[in-house]
């Protein structure tokens, strides 16, 4: 690669920053839901929006770059198969998504020479709180928070109980700890009609929790507030860890698992981790593995499944098996012993 090559390359990359910062604007601005109904041109979009309808152009260029939205003679503006993804009613949205990572998440990243250097959270430096104090401080940006997990959950819910059909055909409950807007709970009781469920999580999340539930489950699914550092309810058929671990340290994280074990016996946990292979080579995982260091808690990094089998063990878990799901998280069953 020549000089030229190169410094073409470094600049790219160091614009690369605006482009994801764009896609967010598009998503906090609503572009797409106000793009629902069918193209607009630019004057009468920026107008919707309250924005500056140069600078707007501007913006939707460059996620155009990356295959959002279309952008025709300069003027009119129209939704295509990725920007609907940005629709706040999709069935897939990832609106939310967007808005946490182009908000919370960008400036946390501002850390990252702070998070090199020692090792700590940059997002803790920058905010001068870690991410749960800043939801618990922040209630408008907690409820973008937990519905951008719903967004990044949505998929894996039906994965899940494609992988584990005869676990969940044969069990009677589950417990989704950290359940969230209960995502993940839904899909399964809606593919499983003898389930109930119970979704636990912090209280500030509980009170948000029943609003996002479809009413046709409301009568197999409770909402238990609490704290998985101190104590879970027993007497679930399975127990499920979605991308909890990882937002943790090792200390933390025996901390929580020593916690579910007191409250497994016969039955099972599901762990379900985006983890880290030998080689890999994945941007989004290697991008994974940097953001859990970078936002996480101090000392957080990405784990291997052999990592994962190690942690368990020191609350004397074992994964009795793993397999991979399609959106790049490994799921294990784990049990007592």
């Amino acid at each position: 690669m020549s000089n030229v090559e190169s410094t073409k390359k470094i600049s790219e990359i160091m614009m690369l920053p605006l482009a994801a910062k764009a896609l967010n604007v598009a998503a906090e601005l609503g572009l797409a839901d106000l793009l629902k109904e069918g193209s607009l041109d630019i004057d009468a979009l920026a107008l919707a929006c309250n924005a500056d309808k140069t600078v707007l152009l501007n913006t939707l260029k460059v996620v155009e770059l990356f295959g959002f939205f279309d952008v025709e003679d300069d003027r009119m503006i129209r939704n295509n198969t990725h920007s609907m993804l940005l629709l706040s009613d999709h069935p897939q949205s990832m609106r939310h998504f967007c808005r946490l990572f182009g908000e919370e998440y960008y400036r946390g990243y501002e850390g990252l020479l702070h998070t090199c250097k020692t090792g700590d959270s940059g997002f803790k430096h920058i905010y001068d709180q870690t991410l749960y104090q800043y939801l618990e401080s922040t209630p408008s940006r907690s409820s973008v928070y937990d519905l951008a997990m719903r967004d990044f959950s949505r998929p894996v819910g039906a994965e899940l109980a494609r992988v584990f059909p005869d676990m969940f055909s044969f069990a009677g409950s589950l417990m989704d700890i950290g359940g969230g807007s209960g995502v993940i709970t839904a899909e399964l009781l809606h593919r499983y009609e003898h389930l109930s469920g119970c979704i636990f999580d912090r209280e500030e999340v509980c009170e948000q929790s029943w609003q996002y539930l479809p009413s046709d489950i409301h009568d197999r699914v409770e909402v238990c507030c609490g704290d998985f550092f101190d104590s879970i309810p027993s007497g679930y058929d399975i127990y499920l860890l979605k991308n909890v671990l990882h937002n943790w340290n090792t200390l933390s994280c025996k901390d929580i698992l020593d916690t579910v074990a007191r409250s497994l016996e016969d039955n099972r946990l599901l762990v379900i981790e985006p983890l880290v292979e030998d080689g890999e080579r994945s941007p989004r995982l290697l991008f994974n593995a940097l953001f859990q260091s970078v936002i996480c808690e101090d000392g957080t990094h990405q784990r291997s499944l052999s990592d994962m089998e190690k942690l368990l063990a020191k609350s004397n878990l074992r994964v009795a098996r793993s397999a991979k799901l399609a959106t790049g998280h490994t799921v294990m069953e784990v049990m007592k012993g």
